[in-house]
């Protein structure tokens, strides 16, 4: 079985957040871009995962998209686990410390990237019980 390289983890996670920007749309026209939108885009992104890890086919569009599946099945609390971190990581793209985006690169490529080369697994999903994605077909029913 082979697992997913960084090209697609990074490539459903982007469409991810394309598609969670464009719900929040509505959000940023009411509030700006301060700190009520940004809540505002933190929870649907997190509410869009959990309905499609909870109830469609325990994969999100990003996955249906590009052709990845989770090599095996996961518990509910593992679910719920991988939902709250991937939305904490996703958060990074929009706060900083120092510069814009700062936050983002050292998720990217100080904590994300080397999971990835080294644990085959992004930190969330090694922290959610090291189920890791494959390409191309699904392996359990």
């Amino acid at each position: 079985m082979k697992t997913t390289n960084w090209f697609y983890k990074l490539l459903p996670s982007a469409l991810n957040v394309l598609l969670t920007f464009g719900l929040s749309l509505p959000f940023l026209f009411m509030f700006g871009r301060g700190l009520a939108w940004k809540i505002s885009w933190i929870v649907i992104f997190f509410l869009y995962n959990c309905i499609f890890e909870f109830f469609y086919e325990k994969r999100d569009p990003g996955m249906i998209l590009f052709n990845t599946y989770y090599e095996r099945k996961r518990s509910l609390p593992q679910e719920l686990l991988y939902v709250l971190l991937y939305t904490l990581s996703f958060s990074t793209l929009l706060f900083y410390i120092w510069i814009p985006g700062d936050l983002l690169i050292i998720n990217l490529f100080l904590v994300q990237l080397p999971f990835v080369l080294i644990a085959k697994n992004t930190l969330h999903g090694f922290l959610s019980g090291n189920i890791k994605t494959t390409r191309g077909y699904k392996i359990y029913r």
